[in-house]
């Protein structure tokens, strides 16, 4: 496991693992596979996403997650998320964890429809243990343009459970499928990692984000699909 003091340099330390680790997508770019990470869900002033993240992704995220409507990014999970009760306004989680504060089912899963697209982001489990711990699970995350605005979303979300029950927010722990980043923003993202260089560092002084070693010579094959991750 992998922990950081912040998103920022949860976002810098995985883009540096996938330069120096990531195995070829195909053609399309670079992935590491079953990946963990540690951060806060504290809204924490973070100058690295202030820095070099993009303000654009970051509302067209939320705009995904909590908008309603199919935004520039071109879907919406608002109606594709149902918590243990069926909601999808965390209430049902809220209320679940105000009755059963040691419940392990205060699960916001995020559906697909019948039409072969995955939401990226898969289930967001909230654990009342003292404070509230958050861990998700994403199928795949374009670590470069899309980690730190999924992860801002969720946080949101964990901020708002917490409040609701007045405990602090804790640790945010994200378990990616394939994190990845494509090929034709290898050049922004080398410039980002060349400014950032002093935050690229786990504050455990852990190297490792896997947590299964892909197999050597595993074969790879099947179409990957950029526009969902």
């Amino acid at each position: 496991m992998n922990k950081f003091s912040s998103l920022g340099e949860a976002w810098i330390g995985l883009l540096n693992a996938i330069v120096q680790d990531g195995e070829p997508m195909e053609s399309e770019g670079l992935e590491l596979l079953g990946v963990s990470v540690d951060f806060p869900a504290a809204a924490d002033s973070d100058p690295i996403l202030e820095r070099f993240g993009n303000a654009t992704m970051i509302a067209e995220m939320k705009t995904v997650f909590f908008g309603g409507g199919v935004g520039r990014l071109g879907h919406s999970y608002t109606n594709l998320m149902r918590g243990p009760g069926g909601r999808n306004d965390l209430e049902d989680i809220i209320a679940l964890l105000r009755a059963e504060p040691w419940s392990k089912r205060a699960v916001l899963t995020l559906c697909g429809l019948p039409d072969g697209k995955v939401p990226c982001i898969n289930a967001v489990q909230f654990l009342l243990r003292g404070n509230l711990r958050t861990i998700y699970f994403a199928r795949g995350q374009d670590a470069f343009r899309k980690f730190y605005a999924d992860a801002l979303c969720v946080g949101d979300m964990s901020r708002k459970i917490a409040a609701s029950l007045g405990v602090a927010t804790g640790t945010m722990t994200g378990f990616i499928g394939s994190c990845h980043f494509y090929h034709e923003d290898r050049r922004a993202l080398d410039g980002v990692l060349r400014q950032a260089k002093q935050y690229a560092r786990p504050s455990d002084g852990r190297s490792s984000f896997l947590l299964r070693q892909p197999e050597v010579g595993m074969a790879r094959h099947g179409r990957h699909e950029k526009g969902g991750s």
